[in-house]
């Protein structure tokens, strides 16, 4: 399989009847979006139908009940040898695209290819062009009946853009032992971009800040207290807090870390319908970025106590002087109410020492030379990889594509980086023979 080539017209084929269904994968449930991964799943299945009907390939198809439409997809090829070696995390569902508030230049639910090979397109990189790479590795196996040393396990998961829920993606396959084997050898998570490897990744937790005001006429600001002034400078003195809290970590810098940890709002929830109308309840919504060397949870519980001291100096009246107004002149005053959405997902370290990542490194040497390797570590979050390694898997990380169009508009990767990332996978197999 190490001269295999990707199937380009197969690749672009399979890319754009996923790309074609991404208008019913965006996934913000806030939004009023949730997924129908099916779509995505049903391409892919269709496509490796030959090598299913023969055996070559099995696929369980893994959803609960009432999930239905969100099916993660387990597609094994039995090795001729001990051990196993997992292709796990690409997945189905993406982050909304607006075509006209976010000035996407191309419609980005359909698949553009430019004649310089730029592909275009809302999940080209994130991350249905690493479904759509798996599925050509994997029919380009059945049709030469090559089969790997380790049994090879390709994991393509729903439900990776949003908070986890238990019913519903990597960790409904968890749960059901689905991928319990893959302790046997590395994992190696896709979804990732620009090579790496990447060796770290952050933690993720959702936050909402509630702030009860006084609304009134705001000609008569001694009547009122303005929610949305307090919103603000409860967000700054979060945001502060955290930054001391939490500076840049000593081992960010082994790990190669593009960003420290940060906390910040994101969202401005303060309906109001007149100008002339100070508002009275407003909401911040944001999230936390935290390098695996500190601890989610804790900077979660920290964020709320911060939140709780703040709501409990306005009682007392002893906020600070840059502060906004707190109370009305009758004596109402502003509450404070700090609440974590959703689970939150847990950063990883990667072992540095990992025969896992040294393989990949020569693998990614073979197919772009020595000075292309270049790990590094990002506070994107990927669900339950930190859990996985407390499990005894070895997980390493790698991807293709362009992180700087992550979630961004005009997402778009380049064709070659797809070439090169097929051919890394195929001496990924080649580069872990069996077990002992």
């Amino acid at each position: 399989m190490t001269q295999a080539k990707l199937n380009e017209a197969r690749f672009l084929s399979i890319l754009t009847e996923l790309i074609g269904h991404t208008r019913e994968l965006q996934n913000a449930p806030d939004a009023g979006l949730v997924p129908n991964e099916a779509l995505a799943a049903d391409v892919v299945c269709t496509a490796l139908k030959a090598a299913i009907d023969s055996g070559f390939v099995t696929v369980d198809r893994l959803h609960s009940k009432g999930f239905e439409k969100r099916p993660s997809l387990v597609l094994t090829v039995k090795g001729t040898g001990s051990g196993t070696i997992g292709f796990v995390g690409a997945h189905f569902d993406v982050v909304p695209a607006d075509q006209e508030k976010e000035g996407w230049q191309r419609d980005p639910f359909t698949l553009h290819v430019s004649p310089d090979g730029t592909l275009y397109g809302r999940g080209v990189t994130d991350c249905l062009g690493h479904v759509a790479v798996l599925t050509d590795l994997l029919c380009q196996m059945a049709e030469t009946g090559h089969r790997p040393e380790r049994t090879l396990k390709v994991v393509l998961i729903a439900n990776e853009e949003e908070a986890p829920v238990p019913e519903c993606g990597l960790d409904y396959v968890v749960d059901q032992g689905a991928i319990d084997d893959l302790k046997d050898g590395p994992i190696y998570w896709l979804d990732s971009a620009d090579f790496g490897p990447t060796v770290g990744t952050g933690g993720v937790a959702m936050w909402r800040l509630s702030v009860q005001g006084v609304t009134g006429h705001s000609g008569m600001t001694h009547n009122c207290v303005n929610a949305l002034e307090i919103a603000m400078a409860a967000g700054l003195k979060l945001r502060a807090w955290f930054d001391e809290k939490y500076p840049p970590h000593a081992r960010e810098a082994e790990y190669g870390f593009l960003t420290s940890s940060t906390l910040k709002s994101t969202v401005v929830d303060a309906p109001n319908n007149k100008i002339t109308k100070i508002p009275g309840d407003v909401a911040l919504e944001g999230d936390i970025r935290l390098t695996p060397f500190y601890e989610i949870s804790e900077a979660l519980d920290g964020a709320a106590a911060f939140i709780a001291e703040l709501d409990a100096r306005i009682e007392r009246r002893d906020m600070p002087a840059d502060f906004p107004r707190t109370h009305t002149a009758g004596g109402e005053r502003a509450r404070l109410t700090f609440q974590a959405k959703g689970r939150f997902m847990e950063g990883i370290a990667c072992h540095l020492d990992s025969p896992g990542l040294a393989a990949l490194k020569r693998a990614m040497a073979t197919v772009r030379g020595q000075d292309a390797v270049q790990q590094f570590s990002m506070t994107g979050s990927l669900p339950l990889v930190r859990d996985l390694q407390r499990r005894g898997f070895d997980v390493q990380i790698t991807g293709f594509g362009r992180s700087t169009y992550y979630h961004a508009p005009n997402e778009q990767a380049e064709l070659q980086h797809f070439r090169e990332g097929f051919a890394i996978l195929t001496e990924l197999l080649g580069e872990l023979p069996a077990a002992d």
